[in-house]
C-alpha cells in the first residue's frame, strides 16, 4: 500500500469519523457556559480599567466602557450568525452582509465619538475593550481544549 493509499484510509465508512467520541450535547453545554462566562468576566475585567480611565479622561472611560459593552454585543452577535448559518436557517449572502453591516457599524462608533467629542487617541481604548471578550474567550477556550473539558 503506498503512502498516499494509507493517507485517504485513516477514516472509513464502516469505522465512522476519526473524532474522539465526545458528547454533541456536552459540547454545546459548554460552549453556551462559555459564552456567559466571558460575558461576566468582560465586565470584571474591564470595570476597574474604565474607573481608572474615567478619572482621568472621562471620553477614555466612555469609549473603554463602549468597546468593552458593544465588544461583548459582537461577540454574541457573530456566535449566534455562526449558529444560524450552521443550522441552516441563515444563507450564506445574508451572513456575509450581516457581517459586513456590523464590521461597518462598530468601526463607525468610535470615531464619531471621538469626533464629537474631541478626543481621537481614545479609540484606541475602544478597540481595547472591544477585542477583550474575544480574547478572554481565546484564552479560556485553549485552557479547556488543554484540560480537556
Amino acid at each position: 500500500m503506498s503512502v498516499d493509499a494509507r493517507k485517504v484510509q485513516e477514516g472509513t465508512a464502516q469505522s465512522g469519523h476519526n473524532g474522539t467520541g465526545a458528547d454533541p450535547s456536552a459540547e454545546l453545554r459548554a460552549y453556551h457556559a462559555r459564552k456567559r462566562l466571558i460575558s461576566v468576566r468582560t465586565l470584571l475585567f474591564l470595570t476597574p480599567l474604565v474607573v481608572s480611565a474615567t478619572v482621568r479622561n472621562p471620553v477614555a472611560g466612555l469609549e473603554l466602557a463602549l468597546g468593552g459593552g458593544i465588544g461583548v454585543l459582537n461577540m454574541l452577535a457573530v456566535m449566534r450568525n455562526n449558529e444560524r448559518l450552521l443550522e441552516g436557517g441563515r444563507s450564506r449572502a445574508m451572513f456575509a452582509l450581516s457581517g459586513q453591516v456590523r464590521i461597518f457599524a462598530v468601526g463607525l462608533l468610535p470615531v464619531a465619538v471621538a469626533l464629537r467629542l474631541g478626543s481621537f487617541w481614545t479609540v484606541a481604548l475602544y478597540f481595547t475593550g472591544f477585542f477583550t471578550p474575544l480574547a478572554l474567550y481565546a484564552i479560556d477556550y485553549r485552557r479547556s481544549i488543554r484540560q480537556g473539558t
